[in-house]
């Protein structure tokens, strides 16, 4: 794939002193009432008022949900919303909340995800105390569709302060949700929004260029979650293997961001890294039954690594998941 210029975000041009601290952006398709709800009163239960923090929902053009509606009846007319006249996909999506954003920083909160009592008023200390940040970011949770935590992001630090050059720890291993990171919204008018060749990795990719350019902020308290469910784009795009194919885009993308020796020496260790994952995940799939998400995945894991030890390993799996889905079938005939 061939490198290409981000999208272009454009200048503010009002007076900073109208403008708010925060932004909280919410992107929205076909929005789970419940879940859109725990979503936005998260961010109530913490609202400064509307000088301090622009409140926003925007509706990729939903086709089966009325989701003006719905903000109506969950904040009234706090919340405002924004219904886009085609639908943009996840990176015009995104890039359209940040175009749309005024405040200085910006949250992308997506429309299942939560944020805990501190967030706003953690980060915003920590970013006024290091005005030469360009994100920040708390600890978070995963948690199920029940809101029920399964596991913790990585411990970055035992106290609030700016990480160090961060780029290869984000290339090594999964560090951020959106739920968790704020950017300001100068950071994206320097570095442009989020790539459109890119479907699942596309925030990795923007972590990658902000770490790349500016230091971060980061507060160790547990503060925001990243809910995964069955109807999570997230789960479509493991069965189907686009989550591994779209690792090898990204990772041909921003490598052209980094210094030649260190794009190379760092795209090598994601590839095998994106790989190994494609083939745990292809395990983890097949002991589930689901046999065309595990050769999906099988499939996906050689586009980032094809040397004859993987492919052996790859193949092994095929074969196991042929003869399982043989057997599986035996059995529902019986």
């Amino acid at each position: 794939m061939n490198f290409e210029m981000p999208i272009r975000i454009p200048t503010l041009t009002e007076n900073e002193k109208s403008r708010p601290f925060w932004s909280v952006i919410v992107p929205t398709y076909n929005p789970i009432k419940d879940y859109l709800e725990q979503t936005l009163r998260g961010v109530l239960a913490q609202d400064p008022g509307p000088d301090q923090m622009r409140i926003e929902v925007i509706d990729d053009c939903s086709p089966s949900v009325d989701v003006a509606a719905m903000v109506q009846e969950i904040a009234g007319d706090r919340v405002k919303v924004f219904r886009s006249p085609v639908n943009r996909g996840l990176a015009g999506c995104w890039n359209t909340c940040i175009e749309r954003a005024h405040g200085e920083w910006i949250h992308i909160l997506h429309q299942d995800d939560l944020v805990f009592p501190g967030f706003y008023e953690s980060l915003r200390r920590g970013i006024e105390a290091n005005p030469q940040v360009g994100a920040a970011c708390c600890r978070h949770s995963y948690c199920d569709e029940n809101g029920h935590w399964h596991r913790l992001s990585i411990l970055e630090m035992a106290s609030s302060g700016v990480l160090p050059r961060f780029v290869e720890p984000l290339i090594r291993e999964e560090r951020f949700q959106c739920a968790a990171i704020t950017v300001r919204r100068s950071t994206y008018e320097q570095i442009g929004g989020f790539n459109p060749n890119l479907s699942h990795t596309l925030d990795w990719e923007m972590w990658i260029r902000i770490a790349n350019k500016f230091p971060i902020f980061y507060e160790p308290k547990i503060l925001a979650s990243w809910r995964n469910h069955s109807n999570a784009t997230t789960s479509h795009q493991i069965r189907s293997g686009e989550n591994i194919r779209d690792h090898a885009k990204a990772i041909s993308i921003w490598k052209n961001h980094l210094l030649e020796d260190e794009g190379q020496r760092l795209s090598a260790i994601a590839l095998n890294r994106s790989a190994e994952a494609g083939l745990w995940m292809a395990r983890h799939l097949l002991a589930q039954n689901d046999f065309e998400g595990c050769v999906n995945q099988v499939n996906a894991a050689l586009v980032c690594k094809s040397t004859f030890r993987f492919w052996i390993a790859a193949t092994k799996i095929r074969v196991k998941a042929h003869i399982k889905r043989l057997t599986t079938a035996k059995q529902v005939v019986k």
